[in-house]
């Protein structure tokens, strides 16, 4: 059996495939709210360095990225730990080196994969225009405009995806999560306003 077989087997059985939508999705939001709180919050402030924010954004990732893997990766541990532990005993049966028990380790490392990368990657995208402005492709203050409109676009595509997993209104999905992201900025705004 190949390894991309053996994958979609191990997630059919152990049945993770929807706890890792969750985590993609939630845990996506997490990044992006994130980045974009840094961005809005240093444009508030007048900073003007783009390492400074490519600096700060890419902690939070490292950080959003390492807590996320560890931590999901040892709570779904111990859940399929016990969930394990009850089959065998209604089964009368050590259950670990069959392929239940291969399915059940690789749910718990696979969910914190999916808990790790994506609030990283979704951290990185927003990251990107000030990146391209740290060399010099465009200026400062289009990074900060453009890093918003990236950071609230995902934001609304997290919610077209729910509405769809859901089979609901994508766009009204869509909007909500975008109202979070609207909401974040405008409250930020707020302390550049009243300096």
């Amino acid at each position: 059996m190949g390894f991309l077989a053996k994958i979609r087997r191990y997630i059919r059985i152990s049945g993770v495939g929807s706890i890792s939508r969750r985590y993609f999705v939630m845990n996506a939001f997490d990044g992006a709210t994130t980045v974009l709180g840094i961005v809005v919050g240093a444009y508030a402030a007048e900073i003007t360095n783009q390492l400074w924010i490519i600096s700060s954004g890419l902690g939070a990732a490292l950080a959003m990225g390492l807590s996320g893997f560890a931590g999901a990766y040892m709570t779904e541990e111990a859940e399929r730990t016990v969930s394990l532990k009850s089959l065998e005993k209604s089964m009368l049966s050590d259950l670990s080196n069959s392929v239940v028990g291969e399915a059940s380790r690789f749910a718990s490392f696979w969910t914190g994969i999916v808990d790790g990368v994506s609030p990283s990657v979704s951290a990185v995208v927003c990251l990107l225009p000030f990146i391209l402005s740290f060399y010099g492709i465009f200026p400062m203050y289009l990074a900060i405009q453009l890093s918003i409109v990236v950071g609230l676009s995902l934001m609304f595509l997290l919610g077209v995806f729910l509405g769809r997993v859901s089979d609901r209104n994508v766009i009204l999905h869509g909007v909500k999560t975008l109202c979070v992201g609207l909401v974040l900025t405008f409250v930020l705004l707020i302390f550049k306003l009243a300096k």
